[in-house]
């Protein structure tokens, strides 16, 4: 599954080492931060499977913002 995911977002972004400019890096990773939080929430009030996988998806997405390299 992570493997999946990770494709989707390097298909449409580019892999972390290709750079992007800051602005869209720094948006990218406070609107992926805010969705990790209601992800952990969400399993928080219920550990349902479903809402693992959510959670799983927010913790890769948020990984990959915070590695990728920025243009200034």
């Amino acid at each position: 599954m992570e493997e999946e995911i990770y494709k989707i977002i390097t298909d449409v972004n580019g892999t972390v080492f290709q750079p992007a400019l800051r602005k869209q890096v720094e948006e990218r990773k406070a609107a992926t931060s805010e969705g990790l939080d209601m992800a952990l929430a969400s399993f928080k009030r219920n550990p349902s499977a479903e809402n693992y996988n959510l959670l799983k998806v927010a913790m890769l997405t948020y990984q990959y913002w915070v590695q990728k390299r920025v243009i200034d």
